[in-house]
């Protein structure tokens, strides 16, 4: 009796499954028990770059592949990034027999993130609901096709290099004389690089007689984020030489793990003096800028008016030494007797006295002589 009553439940749920299956068109047919299909693009990679950073998205679809309807429910199964989020831009999904439907996987996060980060993840698309039956009345086990996808979320690597010197003032060469150029460089990139500086301009230097003693470039491995230790190079100037060359060198830092990145340089002038040429202040006026003619400038006409200030000064000393008495007239202040008050006459007298004595024609001012014998 109880083998009876689940042989009867067996066959009931089975017609569930099998006969809208039966009832259908022949076109639409598919799978008689529930299930989906998930596929995906190729696996996200982020570009971080400063300059052109973007969202990584990957694009999905999920399909109905049975001959009724359902709804179908994709969700995160794995994802351990703490730098990067993914977010799914649709989450359910109602499917008819045979239908499809796409949706997107963000994944976003910071620039400058490192390439030596990767992450794992894992969708899965599951059916919620077939043929009108919700998900609490599907059977478990085989009877329900569910599915996952498995990827790998990975950063793009991007190259950026800074080329350091302390030293980068003019060289002054005779014939036949080495110089050497000490320098850093700086990986600014995400990822781990082997950068290469080399003189960029070797061929218009070897033209002109100069010669590389340790080669033309170097290189070194360095780690996100590190600096180079200090390299050298070194050029000598040319063995023969009739007239003087003013010739640049250049420096150029470049990224190997990214070809697109932008270089970096720097720029030393060059002056070689050919033997018998002078190589005085007046053969090379031209290398002196703006601001140093200001000081120049500034400091020359501070040295004038200093002496034109310890002239005067002399001169005025001299002459206040030989005229003791400037012949300025100072009026003195009138003394008026306390016993008596002196009636209006004779208080017109005084005034009278002292504004005769300003009238008096006055002896020549010390400034006046001054000037006049400058």
């Amino acid at each position: 009796m109880e083998h009876s009553r689940r042989g009867f439940t067996a066959l009931l749920v089975l017609a569930l499954f099998v006969l809208p299956a039966l009832g259908s068109p022949a076109s639409a047919q598919g799978s008689p028990l529930p299930a989906v299909e998930l596929d995906c693009g190729p696996d996200p990679v982020m570009d971080v770059h400063p300059n052109s950073y973007e969202d990584a998205v990957l694009q999905c679809t999920v399909t109905n592949p049975t001959s009724a309807s359902e709804v179908v429910e994709v969700n995160k199964v794995e994802w351990d990034g703490i730098n990067v989020e993914m977010t799914l831009s649709e989450d359910e999904f109602t499917l008819a027999a045979g239908d499809e439907e796409s949706f997107n996987i963000v994944f976003s996060g910071q620039t400058r993130l490192p390439a030596s980060l990767t992450y794992d993840f894992e969708i899965e698309a599951k059916v919620i609901s077939w043929n009108n039956l919700p998900y609490g009345q599907l059977p478990d086990g085989p009877w329900v096709a569910n599915t996952s996808y498995l990827g790998d979320f990975s950063i793009a690597s991007y190259g950026m290099v800074e080329l350091l010197m302390s030293d980068k003032t003019t060289r002054e060469l005779s014939i036949s004389e080495e110089v050497e150029f000490t320098f850093q460089f700086t990986n600014k990139g995400n990822d781990a690089d082997d950068i290469r500086v080399s003189i960029a301009n070797e061929a218009d230097l070897s033209a002109a007689g100069f010669s590389f003693p340790g080669g033309t470039f170097v290189s070194e491995d360095v780690a996100y984020q590190g600096t180079s230790s200090l390299r050298t190079l070194t050029v000598r100037s040319p063995s023969e030489l009739t007239e003087d060359i003013r010739l640049p060198v250049i420096f150029k830092a470049e990224s190997t793990v990214d070809s697109d990145a932008p270089s970096s340089e720097i720029t030393v002038q060059l002056n070689v003096v050919a033997p018998g040429q002078s190589n005085s202040l007046g053969g090379n006026l031209e290398e002196i800028d703006k601001d140093q003619l200001l000081q120049y400038g500034a400091i020359g006409g501070a040295v004038i008016l200093l002496l034109l200030l310890i002239v005067v000064l002399a001169k005025a000393t001299k002459r206040s030494s030989k005229t003791p008495d400037s012949g300025v007239l100072i009026p003195t202040p009138l003394e008026i007797p306390e016993e008596s008050t002196p009636s209006a006459g004779a208080l017109d007298d005084e005034f009278d006295d002292f504004f005769s004595n300003l009238d008096a024609p006055s002896q020549p001012d010390e400034f006046d002589t001054l000037f006049d014998e400058l």
